[in-house]
């Protein structure tokens, strides 16, 4: 199939079947551009650890779609601290440790937008995004992602390294688990990640790879059940 974009919408067209459609998103306003150019600006400014001052767990709704798009309900998202701060246009995802907040990200989700994530100046090599029972070491599923880590740490301990590559730090934490288990996204950099990170954890505990044709946070919770082969009344609070 040829996707083709131009300033009025996209526009398909499958080899075999012809013309797919045309799926309009109009053209943007002098305002529209106006606001971009701001969001892309503040995005590029150095942030401090703390969370934006005009954070809040209030998220428009137009925006809330991103989230929900992963499979993150009102309820989880609020049980997780996510929020918006309208100054970035981003929703804001914090990271806490014993209560303390040790790094965030800011999620574009207007078309636009660049980068895609920004965060605090500070290095993320020591943090683990974790979801589920701490106490709990027998097996621990690992992340690239937030929305991946909370879908997934619903059924079963689950650790977010923010990326594709684990830290030395990271490595070390993930060495507690008596079992590893890598569920990238399945792409390039997450198939080579998982593959690295597997080999990593081999020299210290049991480590493998979990596959799957698309991203943890785009499956259902059954799917995700039984590619963990899980029960359905296996579940973690979240």
């Amino acid at each position: 199939m040829l996707v083709s974009h131009n300033d009025t919408g996209y526009s398909a067209y499958c080899f075999r079947c012809g013309p797919v459609g045309f799926d309009p998103h109009g053209y943007q306003s002098i305002a529209e551009i106006a606001r971009l150019k701001e969001l892309n600006a503040e995005a590029s400014v150095p942030q401090t650890k703390e969370l934006p001052n005009d954070f809040t767990l209030d998220i428009p709704i137009h925006s809330f779609s991103w989230l929900a798009r992963g499979g993150i309900s009102v309820v989880h998202a609020r049980n997780r601290g996510i929020g918006w701060s309208d100054r970035l246009g981003r929703i804001v995802l914090p990271i806490y440790k014993d209560g303390e907040l040790v790094y965030w990200q800011a999620r574009a989700v207007t078309p636009g937008q660049n980068p895609k994530y920004t965060n605090p100046p500070v290095s993320k090599s020591d943090v683990l995004y974790t979801v589920g029972d701490p106490a709990d070491k027998r097996r621990v599923i690992v992340t690239e992602d937030i929305l991946s880590a909370i879908r997934v740490g619903a059924h079963c301990p689950t650790a977010c390294i923010l990326g594709t590559k684990v830290s030395d730090s990271q490595a070390a934490q993930l060495a507690t688990y008596e079992r590893v288990s890598f569920w990238l996204d399945p792409d390039e950099a997450g198939l080579r990640g998982a593959a690295t990170g597997k080999r990593t954890l081999s020299l210290v505990t049991i480590s493998d790879v979990i596959s799957s044709d698309a991203d943890p946070k785009c499956l259902s919770d059954r799917k995700i059940r039984e590619i963990l082969q899980l029960t359905p009344n296996h579940r973690y609070s979240t």
